[in-house]
This record gives C-alpha cells, structure tokens and sequence, in this order.
C-alpha cells in the first residue's frame, strides 16, 4: 500500500488538503489508516507507518501541523532547540493565540493574549520558532511554566557560549514591553 502513496507524502507528516491535491480521498486514507498503512497523528494530520518522526524538527513541524498558524516552538522547546538547556522536554511548547484549543497529550500550548508574532519569531518553511534573545525573556518572565533556576541556567549558559549579548535580551523585552520584569534579573548578572 505505501506505493500507492505519492513520494512528496511519503517521509514526512502531511495534511488531508495536501493528500487530496494528490488525488487521494478521504476514504482511501481512511482504509489506508486501518489496514496499518497510515499513521494519523492528530484530526487531519496523517504519516506514513514506520516513519520515524524523533529529529526536534519533525516533531515541530508536527506540532504545528496540529495547532496550524499562528503558531510557534517557544519556551523550553526552543531552549532545547538552541542548546542552552540540560532539561529534555517530554512534550513540545507552543506559543498559540488565547483561543487556540488543541487536544494532544504531547503538546504544551502556551496561550497568549498578545503573542506579539512581529517580536522575535525566526519563520522557517515548515515552523515558526521564538529566537534566543525573546526564548530567553520569555523564560523569565514566565518562570512558573519552567522555573526560574532553568531561566537563569539557561541564559547565564548563552552568555557564556556567547550566543547572545546581555543588551540584545533587554532590547528584546523592551520591545515586548516587559522589560521591568526582567529588571533584576540582569542587575544580579551585570553585579
């Protein structure tokens, strides 16, 4: 049965508008689903069975299939992501509008009233992810999501490594309006 699937479809996750414009139906995926063939991951989201979808970048790609746009890889997931974190995240963070509902038991959504998707978001082809500077403010300020000792693990470590400088993450939370948050923290840094 996996012949019959075209070969854009085949090693990655794809969506049921993307099967029909490959002249596949509804129906078919749905037999395709039982006979073991096809793996649904999330309503409208499909893979084929054996794939295996373990790389950061399937499974954000993925999460955004399933939560669909405006959506973007945020908090521990991006830390995870850049490499400045020894937390290895059991689920992928999401930052969504307020609205957004998705169920997924591997999904953490981050419901935001004002994402700001202008402040800070690196857009690939696939995913959109917060950069360093705004993963970083966003980790202090939502420190009950993940700890303030991770938050600050994590930004004195892209210090270190030189990844970021100290005033490009304090340019970044002015420009989201809560650098006041942010405050003490790099006075503790800079002392």
């Amino acid at each position: 049965m996996k012949k019959s699937i075209p070969k854009k479809l085949l090693n990655r996750p794809f969506l049921v508008k993307e099967a029909l414009a490959c002249g596949l139906s509804k129906v078919y995926l749905t037999r395709m689903v039982k006979s073991g063939a096809l793996e649904r991951l999330s309503r409208g989201v499909y893979q084929v069975s054996g794939v295996d979808q373990g790389t950061p970048e399937e499974l954000y790609r993925v999460a955004t299939l399933r939560c669909g746009m405006p959506s973007a890889i945020c908090l521990l997931s991006a830390l995870d992501y850049y490499h400045v974190t020894d937390q290895i995240p059991k689920k992928t963070w999401v930052l969504v509008p307020q609205r957004k509902r998705v169920s997924s038991k591997d999904l953490k959504l981050i419901r935001s009233r004002n994402p700001l998707w202008k402040i800070g978001i690196v857009k690939t082809k696939d995913y959109w992810i917060t950069n360093l500077e705004r993963t970083l403010v966003e980790c202090l300020i939502y420190k009950r999501w993940i700890g303030s000792q991770v938050a600050l693990l994590a930004l004195k470590q892209a210090l270190s490594e030189k990844k970021v400088k100290l005033s490009n993450v304090y340019d970044v939370a002015k420009k989201m309006g809560v650098q006041h948050r942010i405050y003490s923290y790099i006075e503790v840094l800079t002392s």
